[in-house]
């Protein structure tokens, strides 16, 4: 699996994620560099953390369940987030996931900037994953569950070192619900279902 971190961003990232006690296990972007789609998600879990991939625990399974109805391969996609280490809170000696801060995400927001700018023309189509990888590309406006399962085509944000600014570029969006969430809730299955077929038609 490719990345398009340089290796400058990469110790960059990691240590980001050193000098942060709330931040553990650098997960990188990858995947493929001329990729069907990326998946822009929130940050990694526990399990991501120890492996150093994205995607490897329980959502990921989803995950790999969507691929193939779309009939599509990890191989073909690219993966990254809008922080690459995991944000934990710990409690009693046990460490629990929690939202990435607006903070980290500014802090990590060059090194996902960097990497979606080096998508090639044709395979520029970014799914965000949630709330938080839609609004870190589009703003806090934004809400998946008013835009999930629709394609648009718009400027991202970038981090200019002060604030976000909108790029020249516009990209192809589909934003879908995060594959944990549909899990953790029953009743989103059937639009997470419509949204796999809409993808499905905007990949053809």
């Amino acid at each position: 699996m490719a990345t398009f971190l340089t290796a400058a961003e990469i110790n960059t990232a990691k240590q980001l994620i050193e000098e942060n006690p709330r931040l553990e296990g650098f997960v990188p972007g990858e995947g493929t560099l001329e990729p069907q789609f990326t998946l822009v998600s929130e940050a990694p879990g526990r399990i991501e953390a120890e492996t150093g991939h994205g995607f490897m625990g329980p959502a990921g399974q989803k995950l790999n369940e969507w691929l193939t109805t779309l009939g599509i391969t990890r191989d073909q996609i690219y993966m990254t987030g809008a922080v690459k280490g995991r944000p934990f809170t710990e409690k009693n000696g046990r460490k629990s996931d929690r939202k990435p801060s607006k903070k980290e995400e500014a802090a990590f927001a060059p090194l996902l900037d960097n990497e979606l700018a080096k998508l090639p023309k044709g395979h520029d189509l970014l799914v965000p994953l949630g709330n938080t990888g839609l609004q870190r590309l589009l703003g806090n406006a934004v809400k998946i569950g008013d835009v999930h399962g629709e394609s648009l085509t718009h400027a991202i944000r970038y981090w200019d070192g002060q604030t976000y600014q909108w790029t020249a570029r516009e990209y192809k969006i589909f934003a879908m619900y995060h594959p944990s969430y549909v899990r953790r809730f029953p009743r989103m299955q059937e639009p997470a279902a419509a949204d796999l077929k809409a993808v499905k038609s905007v990949l053809r």
